[in-house]
């Protein structure tokens, strides 16, 4: 019995001491924070039901560039490009093809997040596309315009300033309206990003101002706002839409038309803590990004102590007469540690673990009429500040996150965002259009080349055939017509018709070697003798009337007249015994130890036999009255393929095209 009275009257001592702690801490003037606290009445909460009932649709979330980037907290698209802003001082853009690109950092060069005050927390930001200005909004540095092309920075609104008697501090979103003007917010007067969780402690210190890019001043409009967060101006440029954090609920400010001047509640009972605002692109209302979702089940403490005044006095003076100790130890003694202690005292990253895990978005209207809802339960996603559907995903960004949450986007969201999509969204899907018509245009030109080299086959082999008509009524000049015509052919055709060139005449000109006394009996191309050169040439242009048979009837009258010329031939010709019946085959014989290389390479050999008989003709010309046994040594046929003048270069057809290559003599 006497321990049970001892140990209640410990109990009970512990009691008093920790009570005349709190009034010692409550009563004492003088005592930092230096503000106000007061009863605040809040909107009772709208009940879960209907479009807020509670849903999973940004559950399963995707975790993005994670721990490459730190605290995402608000989008923007620019170019086809993400552009958001970091804890560690920097605003980066993100390609469609996932390169994270530096843009701009307002801060100074940090060392970790402990130094936030000294890297800058750029929290809100605007892109004038047509201008490729951007304007942003440090938490610590104030407003500043920055040039995306040389990245030269301007100071619109000083952080040290006080505008209408208070200083801003914590500089958060930004708007930027079609004269360039600004309208932005400060969420508190009182103390600064890192020691903003006492904010939320302590009474309404929030403003929502207009800057005036021609005077360069702000203009206070809205006042006392429990931690201003996002604006947006409304697509008519009637008023001005601000998030009031604390009070869970969104202001209107008129800024034109009759009620200019004045504001009203724009939405309020929001089931969560609003952060950024965006107005849709097809205009049909604003998405306001929840950071943290309360109910019953999961009350929000801070919602709790609104009406507590006391209770929150005591926390905000507790928190930061525990701060003050290290932070005079950190000035005497400079350390990493007293660093951090200093920077996890009253920031929010050190209380968002005591938050509901649970955050959501709300599609509203302009009427402010709740479209729909979507919440994230499975803390995927922990707190969202912003979002935006970006190449049909809904990125979502906080500002404690390692990453950035992306999701298939709802329809209603997805078609919100796709009526006005970017230009740089808008080129990706024209280019994949193209490409998925690109095969029908493909199979178009296949059948016409097709058509034409079975067009240009005939024609080709219809020139060949009558090139001895040809040569009948010219001069000796005639074969090098001919190889005109053959060269003009070849660069017009195909490979294909190439190949038909080639094989064709090689079988016509193995003939011409031998040579006659007379230029005409060399521009026809048969053999001296009377008889068995003929059957040698029926034989050999017979091969040629199987594959073409088309042009069977011209060959029978081209044949006709080259016996003519032969019979011609032989009467003019003073000795017809000189070139006898066996001295042919043998010439044949010793083109037969080469017929291995005209299998491999027929085309180079036709066009050597052309040049061999421009040779002759030439040879001819000067000794047309010499005989036939001096003109035609049948043993060193072949190697006169080879002895050419120096001044002339072999041509050689090749799969790939003609080609000029040097002598090699």
């Amino acid at each position: 019995m006497g321990l049970l009275i001892g140990l209640l009257k410990r109990i009970f001592k512990l009691l008093l001491y920790f009570a005349l702690f709190i009034v010692v801490i409550l009563v004492i003037p003088n005592l930092p924070p230096y503000t106000k606290f007061t009863n605040i009445e809040l909107e009772p909460t709208q009940p879960r039901v209907g479009v807020l009932s509670p849903n999973e649709a940004l559950n399963n979330a995707q975790q993005l560039f994670k721990d490459k980037l730190k605290g995402p907290e608000a989008f923007r698209i620019f170019d086809g490009e993400l552009y958001t802003g970091l804890m560690t001082g920097e605003v980066v853009k993100i390609s469609p093809g996932g390169h994270i690109t530096f843009v701009t950092k307002i801060g100074q060069p940090c060392t970790g997040l402990s130094q936030e005050h000294i890297c800058g927390r750029p929290l809100g930001f605007e892109i004038d596309e047509k201008n490729k200005l951007m304007y942003v909004a440090d938490a610590y540095y104030g407003i500043w315009k920055v040039d995306l092309k040389t990245d030269k920075k301007q100071l619109l609104v000083p952080p040290n300033v006080e505008i209408d008697g208070k200083q801003a501090k914590i500089f958060n979103s930004i708007a930027l309206d079609n004269n360039r003007d600004l309208y932005w917010t400060h969420s508190s007067s009182d103390y600064d990003l890192k020691d903003g969780a006492m904010a939320v402690l302590s009474d309404p210190s929030g403003r929502l101002l207009h800057y005036d890019s021609t005077k360069n001043i702000s203009k206070v409009l809205l006042d006392n706002l429990w931690f201003a967060n996002g604006v947006v101006i409304s697509p008519d440029n009637q008023f001005v839409l601000v998030a009031e954090t604390n009070s869970y609920r969104v202001m209107k400010y008129y800024i034109n038309g009759p009620k200019k001047g004045t504001s009203e509640v724009f939405i309020t009972g929001l089931p969560g803590a609003p952060d950024n605002l965006r107005v849709l692109p097809d205009g049909s209302g604003v998405l306001i990004s929840l950071f943290v979702v309360f109910d019953n089940e999961n009350p929000l403490i801070s919602q709790s102590l609104a009406n507590t005044p006391l209770a929150r006095k005591f926390l905000a003076r507790l928190s930061r007469l525990i701060e003050i100790p290290f932070e005079y130890l950190h000035e005497q003694y400079p350390h990493v540690v007293l660093e951090d202690i200093i920077y996890k005292i009253g920031h929010f990253s050190s209380i968002s673990s005591m938050l509901p895990n649970i955050s959501g978005l709300l599609q509203v209207d302009w009427n402010g009429n709740i479209v729909a809802s979507y919440f994230n339960t499975d803390n995927s996603v922990d707190h969202i500040s912003d979002s935006i559907v970006y190449n049909d995903k809904l990125y979502m960004g906080g500002p404690h996150l390692p990453y950035i949450a992306s999701v298939p986007a709802p329809p209603l969201l997805k078609k919100a965002f796709t009526e006005n999509k970017p230009s740089g969204a808008s080129a990706m899907k024209s280019e994949e259009s193209k490409k998925t018509s690109q095969p029908k245009v493909q199979s178009a030109p296949t059948a016409k080349v097709v058509k034409g080299t079975e067009k240009d086959k005939v024609k080709v082999v219809d020139m060949k055939d009558n090139k001895p008509l040809v040569q009948k009524s010219s001069e000796p000049s005639s074969p090098e017509k001919k190889a005109k015509v053959d060269s003009a052919q070849i660069n017009k055709g195909n490979q294909q018709q190439k190949e038909k060139i080639v094989t064709k005449p090689t079988k016509i000109e193995s003939e011409t070697k031998p040579k006659s006394n007379e230029p005409k009996v060399t521009g026809a191309k048969p053999n001296t003798d009377p008889k068995k050169p003929m059957t040698n040439q029926n034989n050999n242009l017979k091969q040629p009337e199987e594959k073409p048979k088309v042009i069977s009837k011209q060959l029978d009258e081209k044949q006709n007249k080259q016996e003519k010329i032969v019979k011609d031939s032989i009467n003019k010709s003073d000795k017809p015994k000189v070139v006898t019946p066996e001295k042919v085959p043998h010439a044949k014989s010793t083109e037969s130890k080469d017929e291995a290389l005209k299998t491999t390479n027929e085309k180079p050999k036709v066009q050597k036999n052309k040049d061999t008989v421009k040779m002759k003709t030439s040879h001819t010309k000067q000794t047309p009255q010499n005989p036939v046994r001096d003109q035609i040594p049948v043993k060193e046929d072949i190697p006169s393929d080879r002895i050419k003048p120096n001044e002339e270069t072999l041509k050689v057809i090749k799969k790939s095209g003609p080609i000029e290559i040097p002598n090699p003599n």
